[in-house]
């Protein structure tokens, strides 16, 4: 039988369990307190210091020996770095490419010098270079040339080209490598878009640049965009549309990058702000593609001024990077 407890006892009971309870809650926040306490101290014990680089503690390396720092500058391997280091590009794969973000920046400004162990390779377009003798920063009497008008890269690889120029037809593939360059500029594709998918275009064309470079391992190759076209070309030949040139001058840049090899985006001198061939740069034969002398002017004076970086380049006084 249950003992009998007052009503007095029984709210002295209730006090003395609701006293236990809060008490074990006391505890029970108390014991919480020191253990995050204690976590807090540990990380902050192994953690690196304000002054610590967090790389350093993420992957420590042995202390450099001082000696072996001094011993460097006193051999002056420090001061043979003048300007930016020379670029070099590693094998990688582009997934989503756009020619602006893999075009060469602007790096100094070299002298006409500079082409003098260049061959231009390329279309009707690029030789407007060759015939354009009297222009300002004319390379016509200074380069060497493989080009002619409808070539394409396919003509390179499977025959003979013909050449109304004096040079002998020759194989497109041999013509280039019989010059032996030590600098190659290739400008391919506008007139090719007339009579070739884009399909059809770049994988010639990577056939193309894969001979060559098999053939001049040494050499350095610049591989330049589709050059653009007027609007009014564009609207009588859809073929010649920006989104199309757009497309596949992103699919050159990417072959171009992906080989090692450097892209030079000719649309930045010769496009205005709607993509399209400036007005002044069309030639007078009305196609929408050729190009005035003034626009050749301005294509030199371009890559005079988007070179790969070399501490032997002939820079122009004046310009970054020159020594004198």
């Amino acid at each position: 039988m249950a003992k009998y407890l007052s009503p007095e006892a029984k709210k002295k009971r209730t006090q003395r369990r609701r006293m236990r309870r809060m008490a074990m809650f006391a505890c029970l926040a108390a014991f919480v307190l020191v253990v995050s306490w204690g976590i807090v101290s540990v990380i902050e014990l192994f953690s690196p210091g304000e002054d610590t680089p967090l790389d350093l503690v993420i992957n420590p390396t042995p202390a450099t020996d001082q000696h072996s720092n001094d011993s460097l500058e006193s051999e002056g391997v420090w001061s043979e770095h003048v300007g930016p280091v020379k670029q070099t590009i590693n094998d990688f794969e582009i997934v989503s490419p756009d020619h602006r973000m893999l075009q060469l920046p602007e790096n100094g400004s070299v002298d006409l010098s500079y082409f003098e162990d260049a061959c231009f390779v390329g279309d009707s377009l690029t030789d407007g270079l060759r015939i354009y003798t009297s222009i300002e920063n004319s390379v016509a009497n200074i380069a060497k040339f493989v080009c002619n008008k409808n070539l394409t890269p396919k003509s390179f690889i499977e025959g003979v080209i013909p050449f109304d120029w004096g040079r002998k037809t020759q194989n497109g593939i041999e013509a280039i490598v019989e010059e032996d360059p030590d600098i190659l500029y290739i400008t391919l594709g506008t007139n090719a878009m007339t009579f070739m998918t884009d399909e059809q275009f770049l994988y010639y064309y990577d056939q193309m640049l894969t001979q060559l470079q098999e053939e001049l391992p040494d050499a350095l190759f610049y591989v330049c965009s589709l050059t653009p076209t007027t609007q009014a070309a564009a609207a009588r030949r859809p073929i010649f549309a920006y989104d199309r040139l757009y497309t596949v001058n992103n699919q050159v840049a990417k072959m171009a990058s992906e080989k090692g090899m450097h892209y030079i985006n000719l649309h930045e001198v010769l496009a205005g702000d709607d993509g399209y061939l400036k007005p002044e740069y069309e030639a007078n034969l009305g196609d929408g593609i050729h190009l005035k002398p003034a626009a050749y002017t301005q294509w030199v004076q371009y890559l005079m001024t988007h070179t790969v970086h070399d501490k032997d380049n002939p820079y122009i006084p004046g310009s970054p990077y020159y020594i004198g």
